[in-house]
Formats: C-alpha cells, sequence, structure tokens
C-alpha cells in the first residue's frame, strides 16, 4: 500500500466533500445504470411489444367486429324481408352491405400489413360476394313468405351465413394465436430480463435493491394483469376489467383495451337481445318462445308441477289492416302487446308468435288461474279505444285459447295444438272470448 507522500498531489489537495461525492457516485452509479439499462430493456422488450400487440388487435378486431355485427344486420334484413316484404328492408340491406365491404377492405388491409396470412380473409370475402348475389336474388322478389322457391333460398341463405360467421371466427382464432405467442415471447424476454436485474441489484447498496425490486414487482404485476386480461378475453370472459396504476404506457393499454371490452359486451348485449325478442312488439320472439315452452316442460316434468299456454289471435285483424293500414295495424299489435305483458306475473312470458298471435308461458299455474289472466288480458284489450288519424277510433278484440299440462299434454307440440284447438273454438262461438281446452 502507498504511503501518504507517495500520492500525487493533485489527490492530495482534493478535499472531502469532492471524496465523498466521488464514493457516491462510484456507489450509485450501478444503480443509474441498471435503472436506465432496465428501463431501456422493459420499454424496448416488453412494454413496446405489448403496444404493438394491442395495436394490431384493435386494428384488426374492430373491424372484424363491425362485420360480424353488420352480417347480423344482413341476415335480419333478408329474414324480414321475405316474412313481411317491406320495401324499405331493401334499402337497410343496401348500407348494411355497404358497411361490410368497407369493414372487409379495412380489416384485408389492416391483417396484411401485420403480415397475418390472409387465405382465411379471401375465403371469408368470396363467401360474402356468394352470399351478396345470394340477398340479391331473395331482395329482388316481392318476399311471398311460404313459397317452397323462396323458402329454398332463404335456408341457403342461412347456411351461407353460418359459414361466412365461422369462417370469420377463424381470422379472431388466428388474431389471438398470434397474440397468445407475443404474450409468450414478452414473458421469456421478462424471465432473462429478471435475471440481468438480479445482476444488478448484487452491486447495489441493499436500500437500492429494495427500491429496484419494489419498481421491478409492480412492473411485473401491472404486465401480468395485461397479460391475463388478454388471456380471458380470448377465452370469452367479457366482464374482466384490467387494473393497471403503472406505468403510464400500460395505463393507457388498460384503458384502450377496457373500452374495448365494453364496447364488445354492449353490442354483444344488444345483439343477444335483438335475437330473443321481437323487433316490432318487444315481446319475446317465435324462436325464444320454443326455447322457453321445452325449458319449462322439462321443468315442470322436474317439479312434477303444471303449467299453462295461452294462445290468443287478434278478431278480424286483416280486415282492420285493410282498412286501417298496416301501419295503424303495428300500431294496434304493440299495444296489444303492452296489454298483455300489464296483465300477466313478472314469472310469466309473453311472446308474438306470428302475424296477429300471441302466446303466454305461465309457469305453475293452473287452468282455472289461466283462465283468468286470459280474461282479464281480453277485457283490457276489449276496453281500450284506438285513436285512428286524431278523429277516427276503433276496438280491437282478441280471442284466446287455454291449455295446461299435464292435462293437456306433456309436449310442446301437444300443448300448441291443443291450446290452438281452444284458440278456433272461441273463434268458432263468436270470437272475442276465452276457451280452455279439455
Amino acid at each position: 500500500m502507498k504511503r501518504i507522500q507517495d500520492i500525487p498531489a493533485f489527490w492530495r489537495r482534493r478535499s472531502l466533500k469532492f471524496w465523498l461525492a466521488t464514493g457516491m457516485l462510484m456507489s450509485l452509479a450501478p444503480i443509474y445504470l441498471s435503472a436506465v439499462t432496465g428501463y431501456l430493456l422493459y420499454r424496448g422488450t416488453i412494454i413496446q411489444p405489448l403496444l404493438e400487440v394491442a395495436s394490431a388487435q384493435r386494428n384488426i378486431l374492430h373491424p372484424l367486429q363491425s362485420v360480424q355485427l353488420s352480417l347480423w344486420d344482413v341476415s335480419e334484413s333478408v329474414v324480414d324481408f321475405v316474412t313481411d316484404g317491406e320495401p324499405r328492408l331493401r334499402t337497410a340491406y343496401q348500407e348494411e352491405a355497404s358497411q361490410i365491404n368497407a369493414s372487409l377492405e379495412n380489416l384485408a388491409t389492416a391483417m396484411d400489413g401485420q403480415g397475418f396470412n390472409v387465405a382465411n380473409l379471401d375465403e371469408a370475402r368470396n363467401q360474402w360476394q356468394e352470399l351478396s348475389s345470394l340477398s340479391g336474388t331473395i331482395l329482388a322478389g316481392e318476399g311471398l313468405h311460404g313459397n317452397a322457391t323462396v323458402s329454398a333460398q332463404v335456408h341457403e341463405f342461412e347456411s351461407l351465413i353460418d359459414r361466412l360467421a365461422h369462417q370469420l371466427e377463424t381470422i379472431r382464432d388466428a388474431v389471438s394465436i398470434r397474440s397468445d405467442r407475443a404474450h409468450e415471447q414478452v414473458l421469456s424476454r421478462l424471465a432473462l430480463l429478471e435475471y440481468l436485474a438480479l445482476g444488478g441489484l448484487v452491486v447495489s447498496i441493499i436500500g437500492a435493491v429494495m427500491g429496484v425490486v419494489l419498481i421491478n414487482r409492480s412492473l411485473v404485476n401491472s404486465m401480468n394483469q395485461l397479460v391475463d386480461g388478454s388471456m380471458r378475453f380470448s377465452s370469452g370472459d367479457r366482464e374482466h376489467q384490467i387494473e393497471v396504476q403503472i406505468p403510464c404506457e400500460l395505463v393507457n393499454v388498460a384503458n384502450a383495451f377496457n373500452q374495448m371490452t365494453q364496447r364488445i359486451r354492449e353490442q354483444e348485449n344488444s345483439l343477444r337481445s335483438m335475437a330473443i325478442t321481437d323487433g316490432l312488439t318487444g315481446l319475446y320472439n317465435r324462436r325464444e318462445f320454443d326455447r322457453l315452452l321445452a325449458d319449462e316442460v322439462k321443468r315442470s316434468e322436474r317439479s312434477g308441477g303444471s303449467f299453462s299456454l295461452i294462445i290468443g289471435d287478434i278478431d278480424h285483424f286483416k280486415t282492420f289492416n285493410d282498412r286501417y293500414g298496416h301501419q295503424t295495424g303495428d300500431e294496434v299489435l304493440c299495444a296489444v302487446g303492452q296489454a298483455l305483458a300489464d296483465n300477466l306475473r313478472e314469472v310469466d312470458k309473453a311472446c308474438r308468435f306470428g302475424g296477429e298471435e300471441f302466446v303466454v308461458i305461465l309457469p305453475d299455474c293452473n287452468a282455472e288461474a289461466a283462465r283468468q289472466a286470459a280474461e282479464r288480458a281480453r277485457d283490457a284489450i276489449a276496453s281500450k279505444v284506438f285513436q285512428l288519424d286524431g278523429k277516427l277510433t276503433a276496438i280491437v278484440t282478441m280471442s284466446f285459447g287455454v291449455a295446461t299440462s299435464p292435462g293437456n299434454g306433456n309436449t310442446p307440440e301437444t300443448l300448441l295444438k291443443r291450446a290452438d284447438m281452444a284458440l278456433y273454438q272461441a273463434k268458432g262461438h263468436g270470437r272475442n272470448r276465452v276457451m280452455t281446452a279439455v
């Protein structure tokens, strides 16, 4: 070891502050180096890739979601046209088809820009062209619900819709696979960075080590939440919310992701509601009625209880429509639907069966209670005075048939048949009355 007089004069003239500053600098340099290096590595290998993955998902999933939602609207427009023959549905179809074409173009641009294999998208576009051609053929007709040719075309149309929807789900799966791979790469790099950070912490002071560990764990937790949220989303969990507090880049990613899932959840709920309700009256539609009736039959078989079914038909509705017009007829249908809903229990389920026919499922309800419920509905409808054009008034009546399980049958088909027979008896006995199946 050198003696003090052997140290050059320059170093001997240095003050205590200098040595303290030099010692602190030498002590803190590894910390600063570790912090700067760690931040750059985190940003370059974890944060930035996550941002890029989120951006790619948003650019692809948004037009893909738009196509899927518009596809349901197209299906509804074509099927409603076949049922109602409304010319306005042609215009609605054209607007929805234009939206799908634009979204497919945006989707193609986004997928090509991200290096995706567009073979599935090309197949989806070909299927859409085939679907558009068939839709044009159907919409060029007059609707004619029940015509064999039209029915065959509608059946083919629905088959093409299912195929295209499946193809779009294949594209969504490809995006999810790419996302999963990116997340796996990020996690792999994260594991390597943790070892590098540990090496830097060894040469740092204990207090600095604790601070770095705290920050490191905070970042890992935030990134794990993003990865977990992405995985839950890809598996179908739409309710999970990602909560990230630091760093701000990941906060922005989490907020954007939450907003996206919120919009998707709202759109899915809206689509689900549209799928089970009648667009005019707001009651359950025929498809949902079939499901509800089948479920109620199974429930009553398990419990050994009874339930009832009411079928109602507006008297002389075709004559009413011919006299006052379809718009007024639609108003009457809405009013009748509301009157039915207002005179039922919360557990009862009112549905529009088709045209001017309505059905009601009454759980845990015997024949007499069902007859009374039908009488209340009949009386409420018969006592309502409809205002027409502010000058004329009209009164609408309704006939009802009631069937009860298990007395009148224990299958959906049998109950419907018995209730329908009771309805025809009510019609045959002068209408505006309730008849119970025997």
